[in-house]
């Protein structure tokens, strides 16, 4: 065997070790979005479920929470003050969700459940009483999105996450 062929050979399995090594970082690269997705999926659900689960623990809270939502004018100063800090926090983690899903980490199909409860809570008229207040401190995508939600057919009853109905109502 000469040189020459032995110099093809090599370059011939240097290139099939550069495809092989190509193949790998492909899966390695869908493996770590998939890792990614689930992480950030994984951290908004951790925190929305912080939310209602320091919602759930203290009663008076919840009501304020229900009531605010209803009619923001209702609640005394101090309440006002403690539901703007809820929704700061309950829209700051939408705001995240919303950014997750045009960074391609949340799919449509989870973005669709999320957007729906995005607006319903962003509709009910003690939210939009206190928006104003707060819009122009989220980013300007964000608040695109929401204003130009549209409406659900049902906003007669203030929300809550896994909020359970009677079927006999």
């Amino acid at each position: 065997m000469n040189w020459d062929a032995i110099s093809a050979i090599a370059e011939a399995i240097g290139v099939l070790g550069v495809i092989a090594s190509l193949f790998y970082l492909g899966t390695q690269i869908r493996q770590n979005t998939r890792s990614v997705r689930a992480s950030s999926y994984h951290a908004i659900v951790t925190n929305l479920s912080n939310f209602a689960s320091d919602l759930g623990r203290d009663a008076a809270a919840m009501d304020l929470f229900v009531r605010g939502q209803s009619d923001l004018q209702a609640l005394s100063p101090t309440e006002r003050r403690q539901f703007a800090a809820l929704l700061v926090s309950l829209f700051r983690n939408y705001e995240n969700i919303f950014y997750q899903f045009n960074q391609n980490t949340i799919d449509d199909v989870v973005w669709a459940g999320w957007k729906h409860r995005i607006a319903r809570y962003f509709w009910q008229s003690g939210v939009q009483a206190w928006w104003p207040t707060w819009r122009d401190d989220c980013h300007p995508d964000f608040k695109d999105f929401v204003e130009s939600s549209t409406p659900p057919d049902e906003l007669d009853a203030p929300l809550f996450v896994g909020e359970v109905t009677d079927p006999a109502t």
